[in-house]
């Protein structure tokens, strides 16, 4: 790592760049006095705030399809997602060998845009303090610019995510009660449309409760009252006490999964460091050999990191040692397996930062 280095102007910048040719680029989030001083020198100003949404970190079916994972300690071997410990010799190191698909990166989209409108409407942040960047491998970083937010500390900024998280997030505080009507227990509870938290809980438990094979520790009377109700009334009336037969208790529990169904899904470590190393926009990430690329909010939607963060042009010969199938730049390529290919610079380039070829020649 080459650290610790400060530019006064962005041809100094690409100098440096050109000279050492990185595999990757970062660069501080934080402001500082003297950017090239030891740590405990620089003089700490502040540091913008950064979300980090990354497919890593969500369990999208088709990682048991493409990641692969090995203990470091026995050499076992397994699909998806590593787990914390090894299974066999409860070593908790692990060689992950992740890919990017379509999917991964759809759901990485989405979470960000369901994060974006958190920040819109519960922080009141506008869109011209923030920027969105896609990674150049499997996600999307948000970076707030607003005066509001570029001091806090770092326990300021763990309340923030923990809020973001629903951490600790009670349905009691959030309008879930039992009150008496006419001598009988009623259950009220926020309604849709809401702001914040109450109306993100009201769609959280749609999407529980509409979720094919949810395992909600219901019993199969509840179920059946549940698979008789017609869930579209959810949009135009109330709706706790139209359920009869299921207590204050299930609907709190059915509202905790809500409020994780529901919740922000970012690294949580990036936004509360305030000395944050991340990828400078407009460079190439090694993992891919992709751009790091500013999104337009008006286009994130209809954003297509496969066509969009294209770098290379030209023809590459390869050798491939073993590749799953892809899509990129509109084309499809493999499954190769050790066997030699020509393909475009793009493509070979993005299986030669995977580690899945080598070059030819």
């Amino acid at each position: 790592m080459v650290r610790h280095r400060a530019f006064k102007d962005s041809d100094a910048l690409l100098k440096a760049i050109r000279d050492l040719a990185p595999a990757h680029v970062y660069f501080s989030t934080a402001y500082y006095q003297d950017p090239t001083a030891s740590m405990d020198q620089k003089g700490w100003l502040g540091a913008d705030l950064v979300f980090d949404i990354d497919a890593d970190h969500l369990d999208t079916p088709c990682k048991i399809v493409h990641d692969d994972w090995k203990c470091k300690g026995c050499g076992a071997l397994g699909k998806g997602s590593a787990p914390k410990i090894c299974p066999k010799c409860k070593n908790d190191r692990m060689e992950v060998t992740a890919w990017l698909c379509d999917r991964c990166l759809q759901e990485a989209k989405e979470e960000t845009i369901s994060l974006l409108e958190m920040i819109f409407s519960d922080l009141q942040l506008g869109q011209a303090d923030l920027r969105v960047y896609f990674s150049g491998h499997r996600g999307y970083h948000v970076h707030l610019y607003s005066e509001a937010f570029r001091t806090m500390g770092e326990e300021q900024r763990r309340e923030l995510v923990n809020y973001l998280l629903g951490q600790d997030l009670d349905p009691a505080l959030q309008g879930m009660e039992e009150v008496s009507e006419g001598g009988v227990s009623i259950l009220r509870g926020p309604q849709w449309g809401d702001p914040g938290w109450r109306g993100r809980i009201v769609r959280g438990i749609y999407e529980v409760l509409t979720k094919e094979g949810s395992n909600l520790g219901l019993s199969a009377n509840q179920l059946n009252v549940l698979r008789s109700w017609d869930k579209d009334n959810l949009f135009s009336k109330p709706f706790w006490s139209s359920l009869k037969g299921i207590n204050t208790a299930t609907w709190r529990n059915i509202a905790q999964r809500a409020i994780g169904e529901t919740a922000a899904k970012i690294d949580t470590v990036v936004t509360t460091d305030v000395h944050r190393l991340i990828r400078l926009p407009g460079t190439l990430n090694g993992h891919t050999g992709l751009l790091g690329v500013d999104v337009p909010l008006e286009g994130l939607d209809e954003f297509d990191p496969f066509r969009e963060s294209l770098a290379f042009s030209g023809i590459m010969k390869i050798r491939v040692k073993d590749a799953p199938k892809f899509d990129l730049g509109g084309n499809q390529f493999g499954p190769y397996q050790n066997e030699e290919v020509e393909l475009p610079s793009y493509a070979a380039m993005l299986l030669l930062c995977k580690r899945r070829a080598e070059p030819i020649g």
